[in-house]
């Protein structure tokens, strides 16, 4: 199979994936977001297809759920969620899956540096949800919510996001003999 048609065939896979595994969560009680599978999909993607394919694919599931597809967590969807308090996280989908994509390697798809990639796109996804989840809190609550009570009440998430990020390391090395198959080294 031409590798171009591969990588569009992976992008929609991987996006369809990525809106399962937002769909398919548990609830917890406002204001904190459901746990789902959809950091573990975003890194998967960058560590798989690098930087712009991870854009790629993220990028087409936030299009999908802005129009109003039910592809975000619980099953809903449009372009208000990205105003909410976990708008900042369902952005930074994007910036983790290139950052992932961006430090681990498709040359030799080693466990090592596909763990640091996944560790990073899950620093980045942080970096940018926290200060937007405070900052919605706060003006919701009409008092200022600290990015230490933001970083309290997200601390559990971190702890699974970790988890995750090691998973999709190893599922990319597990999947090593098949991905030099069918991505083979570039010179």
């Amino acid at each position: 199979m031409n590798r171009k048609v591969l990588t569009l065939v992976l992008i929609s896979l991987l996006a369809a994936l990525l809106a399962v595994g937002a769909v398919f969560s548990l609830p917890l009680p406002p204001p904190l977001p459901p746990v789902t599978l959809a950091v573990f999909f975003a890194l998967l993607s960058g560590l798989l297809l690098g930087p712009w394919g991870g854009l790629a694919v993220t990028g087409l599931y936030l299009a999908l759920g802005c129009l109003g597809l039910p592809v975000f967590a619980n099953g809903s969807g449009g372009f208000g969620h990205l105003a909410g308090p976990t708008g900042g996280f369902l952005l930074g989908y994007a910036l983790a899956a290139f950052a992932a994509g961006l430090i681990s390697s498709q040359r030799t798809w080693h466990f090592g540096r596909a763990l640091v990639g996944a560790l990073a796109g899950v620093a980045v996804l942080y970096l940018l949800g926290l200060p937007w989840f405070a900052t919605v809190l706060s003006a919701r609550r009409g008092s200022t919510v600290s990015l230490l009570a933001a970083f309290s009440m997200m601390a559990p998430y971190l702890v699974g996001d970790v988890v995750k990020a090691c998973l999709a390391a190893g599922l990319i090395r597990g999947l090593r003999p098949v991905l030099r198959n069918y991505f083979p080294a570039r010179p």
